[in-house]
């Protein structure tokens, strides 16, 4: 049986600006001007930079990514099946990126009215047809998989996070394609001792602010430099 995190579908639950508004203009983005690097994700890609007056990072975004073309394909509470539906529905058109950058998973374990939740395989399973989805989509892109995030951990979400990331750790390796990178910045956003570290959280639970994306910015520059001059 095919997990609900593998089918794709439109939004299943609000957030703080309109799904199909911004999807629509994300098409006509995607249409319209070309990018170098593609960001897809949920509400911690979409809240990175200005994207309708909501932004948890800007500074941060500015600060490193102000010399490149990029399409911010994050949206608030997605879930990969949201994430697979836009790109099915021209998300992504007419693009010929050198490197996506992909930061899916963490919204398979919020549990809501209209989401009961998904396992761990289950969200490695929607994660894992995301990565195939975008290889068939941008052969010659790279592709870097981010890890998912730490979050709060009193909420049970965390310990199902260290599964996911554990059954990606093992796919990529035994995939071993070398346009795939996956990083891991979750002890990054801990105290040393692993314990969760709030300071680095917007809402102290599961966006960063611009500290914690400073976190990301600087773990991505490496590979980015390496790519775009290439």
């Amino acid at each position: 049986m095919i997990p609900r995190s593998c089918i794709p579908c439109e939004k299943i639950d609000p957030d703080a600006y309109d799904w199909y508004v911004r999807h629509a203009a994300k098409v006509a983005e995607s249409q319209n001007n070309q990018a170098d690097i593609i960001f897809i994700g949920d509400s911690i890609t979409h809240f990175w930079n200005d994207g309708e007056n909501i932004s948890y990072g800007l500074e941060c975004w500015n600060e490193f990514f102000s010399n490149y073309r990029i399409l911010n394909l994050g949206f608030g509470f997605d879930r990969t099946q949201n994430m697979l539906w836009r790109l099915a529905h021209g998300e992504g058109d007419n693009q010929n990126p050198a490197l996506v950058v992909l930061n899916a998973g963490t919204n398979q374990f919020s549990i809501t009215e209209n989401y009961s939740g998904d396992t761990p395989e289950a969200a490695f399973e929607g994660v894992k047809l995301l990565i195939q989805t975008i290889r068939d989509r941008w052969p010659r892109a790279e592709l870097i998989v981010m890890a998912v995030f730490p979050r709060l951990p009193e909420n049970p979400t965390w310990e199902n996070i260290k599964l996911l990331n554990g059954y990606l750790t093992n796919f990529l390796a035994e995939k071993n394609d070398q346009s795939i990178k996956f990083i891991d910045i979750s002890r990054q956003l801990c105290h040393p001792d692993g314990s969760f570290n709030a300071d680095l959280f917007h809402d102290r639970s599961c966006h960063p602010n611009n500290d914690g994306y400073r976190i990301w910015a600087r773990a991505l520059m490496p590979e980015i430099s390496r790519i775009l001059t290439k």
